[in-house]
């Protein structure tokens, strides 16, 4: 533990049912100004927003403390619109998370969509070439989706490592395009979907393996 405290439990209750919690650690330390003690953040997570901030208020405001450390947080992480300043909480960005797609049909009709898509994509794929060729993905909203191989016309040309990329939502076919790295070969099917790709929140690895 490196001098910090035992691993400590935090509860948010409201009527009675425990609606968020918090694992956390605090490491003393002092110098010649007085404390400044550190709080090491574990885990934090809520059922809705007024407990989200008061767990993250009670973290803050614990005695003898300057520094909340939270690693291995979303990349759009709330709390982020809590602070009065976020430039003073020196973010740092890492990967954790990748994707590579082994079975590329059952992997994109596996998913669901946020919009309506019609596309074909012509994937390159050296190390799994059963993936190599012509894949129509055809789905709608609804959480039905269908991905088989055709011999229409590809819409799309990419590599399988690009479809990994966009697989959860967190990156976006439009700026793969943009470098580069996905072919239009039909106008207005990159914008078609991204839109159906993109996702309502980030993609997050809560715990690492």
């Amino acid at each position: 533990r490196q001098g910090a405290s035992p691993l400590q439990c935090l509860l948010a209750e409201r009527a009675g049912e425990v609606v968020g919690y918090s694992t956390f650690r605090i490491k003393p330390e002092w110098d010649a100004a007085g404390p400044k003690g550190r709080i090491a953040v574990d885990d934090l997570s809520a059922l809705d927003p007024a407990a989200y901030a008061a767990l993250w208020r009670f973290l803050f405001e614990i005695d003898l403390t300057s520094t909340v450390e939270a690693r291995n947080r979303p990349v759009d992480d709330a709390v982020l619109h809590l602070v009065s300043d976020v430039r003073r909480c020196n973010i740092k960005l890492r990967d954790s998370l990748y994707v590579r797609l082994v079975e590329l049909g059952a992997a994109l009709e596996a998913r669901a969509y946020r919009a309506a898509v019609d596309v074909v994509f012509e994937v390159e794929d050296a190390f799994c070439p059963w993936n190599a060729g012509r894949w129509r993905l055809t789905a709608d909203t609804k959480g039905g989706a269908s991905c088989k191989r055709t011999d229409d016309p590809a819409d799309l040309a990419l590599s399988v490592r690009e479809l990994g990329s966009v697989y959860l939502g967190g990156e976006s076919l439009v700026s793969l395009a943009r470098a580069g790295r996905v072919q239009e070969l039909r106008a207005g099917a990159v914008a078609e979907a991204a839109s159906a790709f993109s996702g309502l929140v980030e993609p997050w690895l809560p715990r690492g393996f």
